[in-house]
């Protein structure tokens, strides 16, 4: 242990002797690199994003692609469903017409003969619900979209008046013949105006690719 009165070492180099190298050392800083590092970064996170979205437009095109096709097979068939509902109201009601006594007493339209049932169409909405729960119907021009819903609203609109018009029909209370023919003809033109109106949307789907 020094003496109390020893004089305390000194860190500065002695004269003749090279000073210590500091710790740190502070580089010249280069901001032409720095500027290149950073936009070559920002690129990179660009390029990024850009990919990113590109393969997402390829997903939503495929999901809208799919959810077309899906919607085409759907109408067409519904169409098909909804002109034989037409044709044989159509054919029943001219039947009930010719071969009943127009002076009969009322009964029920299922009592007169010639009647054939109403034989409703089986008109499905699937494609339609799946196109909304995939988002793919969101993805679709606002115009397509809007004839989808339209021909899909008016599905659900005559399958209302099925109901109606059915009931009706299937009563067992006395109705005079002419207006047992009547109601079967009405459902008959709510078919073939539905059926109009799907094919307005087959029209209007893109092509098959």
């Amino acid at each position: 242990m020094p003496a109390p009165d020893a004089p305390l070492k000194e860190d500065t180099a002695r004269p003749g002797e090279p000073s210590p190298a500091p710790w740190f050392r502070r580089e010249p800083i280069d901001l032409g690199e720095v500027l290149v590092q950073t936009i070559a970064v920002l690129l990179g996170v660009l390029i990024a994003l850009a990919i990113d979205r590109w393969q997402e437009q390829a997903s939503e095109q495929r999901n809208v692609a799919s959810a077309i096709e899906s919607i085409r097979a759907e109408i067409g068939r519904n169409r098909e469903a909804a002109l034989a509902h037409r044709d044989h109201l159509e054919a029943m009601a001219e039947r009930m017409r010719q071969v009943s006594d127009a002076d009969a007493a009322p009964t029920a339209c299922m009592g007169y003969p010639g009647w054939a049932g109403i034989e409703l169409p089986m008109l499905m909405d699937t494609a339609y619900e799946v196109a909304i729960a995939t988002g793919a119907l969101a993805d679709m021009p606002y115009d397509l979209a809007s004839d989808v819903g339209g021909a899909y609203g008016a599905q659900r609109y005559i399958q209302g008046m099925y109901d109606t018009a059915g009931k009706m029909l299937l009563a067992e209370r006395p109705a005079a013949l002419g207006m047992c023919t009547g109601i079967a003809r009405e459902m008959a033109r709510g078919s073939a105006g539905l059926a109009e109106r799907y094919q307005a949307l087959l029209d209007a789907l893109p092509p098959s690719r």
